[in-house]
């Protein structure tokens, strides 16, 4: 049952704070403040950064190690859009740009060079998330990220990511589509455009 052109003040009080859910995971990782990502998650949640699979408080340690060497980090959500698929479970999609000043320990590009120099990338990506409301709380069930592109600042076209994300599609068999249909929000839109990353 999908109710996303519900927009009474129940609703609109809902959205509000699964924005701001997103917001504080970016402040959370830009900042340092990752207890702050214990707001964000369920306890029992599932996170699959690519690179990254497991629990909120493995994602919090795994954060901590990786952005040792990263000096820089800032994480801009763009487009946030909220399916309901119950009064409490949504299909949350959300579109990010990320700049950060990794070193290739840092990095999730494959093939990096050994050289520990410094330098900066941007990438595009998506969060495809499953919030459910607890004890009055919306929070994040499950979150898979979706690489779109990633770019050495300065180099030439698109890097290659490491092995494990989620395929990035254009059509029903996008991560994003086979969550709406598994959560009945809506059967996923079937497309014609180019797929990307089989």
């Amino acid at each position: 049952m999908s109710d996303e052109n519900d927009f009474s003040l129940a609703r609109a009080a809902d959205r509000a704070e699964i924005t701001h859910r997103l917001h504080q995971f970016c402040r959370a990782v830009d900042r340092m403040d990752l207890e702050a990502l214990n707001e964000v998650f369920h306890p029992d949640a599932d996170d699959d950064h690519g690179v990254f699979k497991g629990s909120p408080a493995g994602f919090i340690e795994w954060a901590r190690n990786r952005h040792r060497t990263i000096d820089f980090s800032s994480h801009h959500l763009t487009n946030a859009y909220v399916e309901f698929a119950s009064e409490d479970e949504a299909f949350v999609e959300s579109y990010l740009l990320i700049w950060q000043s990794v070193t290739p320990s840092s990095s999730i590009m494959a093939g990096d060079s050994d050289d520990e120099a410094p330098y900066e990338i941007l990438s595009s990506n998506r969060y495809v998330d499953r919030f459910t409301r607890r004890e009055g709380r919306w929070r994040i069930q499950s979150r898979t990220v979706v690489p779109g592109s990633t770019t050495r600042v300065g180099g030439e076209g698109s890097l290659p990511l490491s092995a494990g994300f989620v395929a990035y599609r254009r059509d029903e068999h996008d991560y994003a589509e086979q969550l709406r249909a598994e959560l009945g929000v809506r059967p996923g839109k079937k497309s014609d455009a180019n797929t990307r990353r089989d």
